[in-house]
């Protein structure tokens, strides 16, 4: 069974540090309010040189993550 992702938000914006770009992932959706409330920061997963690895990365750590306790 493949995860609906629609009702849920994936922050994958890296953070510069000591030269790496460092993967995190912040997971959000909305409350029946409309309000969007936070699920999940991952804190830095991983180091990179290239930031579209880190996006990559930490894209398909939350998609895993929603995966295995929404899925």
């Amino acid at each position: 069974m493949q995860l609906n992702t629609c009702n849920f938000r994936i922050d994958p914006t890296p953070r510069r540090a000591d030269g790496e770009y460092m993967a995190h992932a912040r997971i959000s959706t909305n409350r029946e309010d409309g309000a969007e409330t936070e699920l999940f920061v991952s804190g830095d997963l991983a180091g990179f040189d290239r930031r579209d690895e880190a996006i990559a990365f930490a894209k398909n750590w939350a998609q895993e993550w929603l995966q295995v306790r929404f899925g």
